[in-house]
């Protein structure tokens, strides 16, 4: 999901270029929190299970997408600055720095792992999530798919409904 805050407006875009903002409401207010004229965060707007494990499927009921928080994992702009050319690692700190600078309700940020990627996703797998993303630390932003990241998901993955 690609979030973009101009001053006092919040919008909200899924992959498939669809407005969500009426339908994420948390997610919207906390880009307002966010200590900064203008930001564009990319990042999975999630259902929170009590178990810890995120639904990204709850989505699509109305009640569960009012609950939904944005797990922020890249900052591409931020107060009319373009940060797309930096290296993955620059503009993760400037989003943590960001996200950190007070109590945002809606918007957290996803804390990356430097571990063996295999185990991390057996792991993954093991405990019941969807899959991991894993992306080039040095890489720059490219929209859609690139050789610079990758998804994988765990085969036999079960939605959480």
């Amino acid at each position: 999901m690609i979030c973009r805050r101009e001053g006092t407006q919040a919008r909200l875009w899924s992959r498939n270029a669809l407005n969500w903002t009426a339908r994420l409401p948390r997610i919207a207010g906390g880009l307002l929190e966010l200590s900064c004229g203008s930001c564009v965060l990319d990042g999975e707007a999630v259902i929170q299970l009590p178990d810890g494990r995120d639904d990204f499927h709850a989505l699509r009921s109305k009640v569960g997408a009012e609950h939904a928080i944005l797990m922020a994992f890249d900052l591409l702009e931020l107060d009319g600055r373009d940060l797309r050319p930096l290296p993955l690692d620059e503009r993760r700190a400037e989003l943590r720095k960001l996200i950190e600078t007070g109590t945002i309700d809606g918007v957290a940020f996803v804390e990356a792992m430097d571990d063996d990627g295999e185990a991390l996703f057996r792991h993954a797998c093991k405990l019941g999530f969807e899959g991991i993303i894993s992306k080039r630390r040095d890489s720059p932003y490219r929209s859609g798919r690139s050789p610079h990241w990758l998804k994988s998901k765990c085969p036999g993955y079960v939605r959480h409904v």
